[in-house]
């Protein structure tokens, strides 16, 4: 099937986990795709339409993403879309400045602007249109044609506080999903999460359509792992293990994605957590085969016996807390 190209605007709530979550979707989603470009706010890349529905089910850090239609400097934008092919149909069209890019630009007016060029082919409709269409004012001017649109408010449902059973420093569910993600497990496979707590991770997964399977020292933690998993509509393989014993308890994964506890505050049953750290990092080693990838997120940069680091992303939480996303491959 040929390859369109396809723009994604991604969430400015991250530097680096948005743009790298697209890249490991379409990696694990459509094997024939590449990136074209990237920019402020997009990521610009080829692939196969019939992708394009399962690409849109797994994103956690993009708003939405569609045929890309044109790229230009602002003054050349407008005279440039009389000549674009669009389906027919009538046409809405909205402009969004990303980073502070454009500060001289009106985008209601812009819009307006874009939309009196269409008029002559398609009825502007701006309440229940056929066609949204998309400019984002980023370094160059972007036009797309809006495809699937993501459902941020589906994972605020899911947060921490929604659930029965919630421990406060768990990952936020667009996080736990880009986590999940940027392993490049494909559906079906096996997610496993050797430090489950209240289940997170392996509801993202769940829902995602891999196997999710997931182990606690803590019983308290399993239980309320199996009530969130109840609560949200999803199953999961959830059982009280120390995590030396994963390896032997679960054999080979597709894929581990984990956030293991912090410190002193968090359960350890009283065990240093560097040494914890490091019977994780070896147990997780241990149930991937060669080229299998773990994501791993810790408060602090590490190397990890056995897996290379492919990609490190950071997140300041607050003053005291700064998550690093360690995306490792298995040698």
């Amino acid at each position: 099937m040929p390859l369109e190209p396809v723009l994604f605007e991604i969430s400015g709530e991250h530097p680096t986990l948005p743009r790298a979550e697209v890249l490991a979707c379409l990696r694990a989603e459509s094997p024939g795709s590449r990136q074209l470009g990237h920019g402020p706010g997009y990521v610009l890349a080829e692939l196969d339409s019939d992708s394009m529905p399962f690409v849109a089910g797994r994103l956690g850090l993009t708003h939405r993403f569609g045929r890309h239609l044109g790229t230009w400097e602002l003054d050349d934008m407008e005279s440039a879309i009389g000549d674009l092919d669009l389906p027919e149909g009538s046409v809405c069209v909205r402009a969004k400045k990303v980073e502070g890019l454009h500060p001289n630009v009106n985008t209601h007016e812009l819009a307006r602007k874009v939309g009196k060029r269409l008029s002559s082919r398609h009825e502007i409709d701006l309440t229940g249109p056929d066609i949204t269409l998309r400019v984002l004012l980023s370094e160059k001017v972007h036009l797309f044609m809006v495809d699937h649109e993501i459902d941020r408010k589906m994972f605020d449902r899911r947060k921490v506080a929604e659930r029965p059973f919630f421990s406060p420093i768990s990952l936020h569910p667009r996080y736990a999903r880009a986590l999940i993600n940027l392993t490049g497990v494909k559906r079906g496979e096996t997610v496993l999460d050797p430090f489950c707590g209240t289940g997170g991770i392996v509801i993202e997964a769940a829902l995602l359509g891999m196997k999710a399977i997931g182990s606690d020292i803590d019983p308290e933690m399993v239980q309320g792992c199996k009530r969130n998993l109840e609560h949200f509509g999803v199953e999961a393989e959830v059982q009280v293990a120390d995590v030396g014993d994963v390896p032997a308890i679960f054999g080979k994964v597709g894929a581990v994605a984990t956030d293991p506890p912090y410190g002193r505050a968090a359960s350890t049953k009283k065990e240093d957590i560097d040494l914890l750290y490091r019977r994780g990092i070896q147990a997780t080693a241990d149930v991937l085969d060669p080229g299998r990838r773990a994501g791993v997120v810790l408060p602090r940069s590490i190397v990890a016996e056995g897996m290379d680091l492919q990609e490190l992303h950071t997140q300041r939480v607050h003053r005291s807390l700064t998550r690093h996303y360690h995306i490792f491959i298995r040698r």
